[in-house]
């Protein structure tokens, strides 16, 4: 990975914004529409913060808005601001820090105070090369969860421990994963169809099988960095489970930002 290269040769400059007085439906409809997990949110023009669909998933479930319809629920209510940004002459290897640091997974681009592109971490890991063993990078204790727990308790998990997505297991063995916007997009129905009266009680009983993403992409066994990275591209997964080479036994789950952590 060329680590010195000015963080304007990897951006995209095909910028997705959403002004901060629309609704949280509208932005996660966005997200769908364009397979992304983040908005750049401005207003008049400016960029002023950036909305994640794991703050969409925190804000819908979170008794902040206990009984509130997703169409009284604004971007601004939920977006990270200030935003944390970058300057494009900035090198890749600064992008890395802040976003490992900030816990990000993507920086708006800045020329002087004007906001010209985005850099993401899928943009930065394109960049590694190396036929290495992913072994020691699986983390073997990351958090799962059975098909019949509630979707309230899997959020509690992500956010407890940190976690971007939560492989399905049953008797050890993958059934599927769920992910922050299966969460999300779970949260924000009840919240358009339920009588507000009745959403806490009905959220309660839906359950992980009813949203998860069944026979999931997987890694199998110990495959290369650059193998992963092209599983990660191609997903746009923030973490993928792995399984041993025979069977669907879980080992357990490579995330995305461990691969930029082995070229800091």
């Amino acid at each position: 990975m060329s680590r010195t290269k000015p963080v304007s040769e990897l951006m995209r400059t095909d910028l997705i914004t959403i002004e901060k007085g629309e609704t949280v439906e509208i932005a996660l409809d966005l997200m769908e529409r364009n397979d992304i997990n983040h908005l750049i949110v401005t207003s008049d023009g400016k960029l002023v913060g950036v909305l994640s669909v794991r703050d969409i998933m925190e804000g819908l479930g979170s008794s902040r808005f206990q009984r509130v319809p997703a169409r009284r629920i604004y971007v601004s209510a939920l977006m990270m601001e200030p935003p944390v940004t970058i300057q494009e002459t900035s090198l890749i290897k600064e992008a890395i820090t802040i976003l490992l640091e900030n816990n990000i997974r993507s920086l708006p681009v800045m020329r002087g105070d004007s906001l010209v592109g985005i850099v993401t971490e899928t943009d930065l890991i394109r960049e590694l090369e190396s036929e290495e063993s992913i072994k020691d990078l699986v983390k073997v204790d990351h958090p799962k969860i059975m098909p019949n727990e509630r979707i309230v308790h899997a959020r509690s998990i992500m956010l407890e421990r940190g976690a971007r997505m939560l492989p399905v297991v049953e008797s050890s063995g993958l059934v599927g994963i769920v992910t922050e916007r299966n969460l999300a997009k779970a949260f924000l129905d009840v919240r358009e169809n339920i009588d507000p009266v009745y959403m806490d009680n009905v959220v309660r009983r839906i359950v992980v099988e009813d949203v998860m993403i069944e026979a999931p992409r997987k890694l199998v066994g110990c495959i290369s960095i650059n193998e992963a990275k092209r599983n990660f591209i191609e997903t746009k997964l923030p973490a993928l489970p792995v399984i041993e080479p025979h069977g669907e036994r879980l080992v357990g789950v490579l995330e995305r930002r461990s691969l930029l952590r082995l070229f800091r």
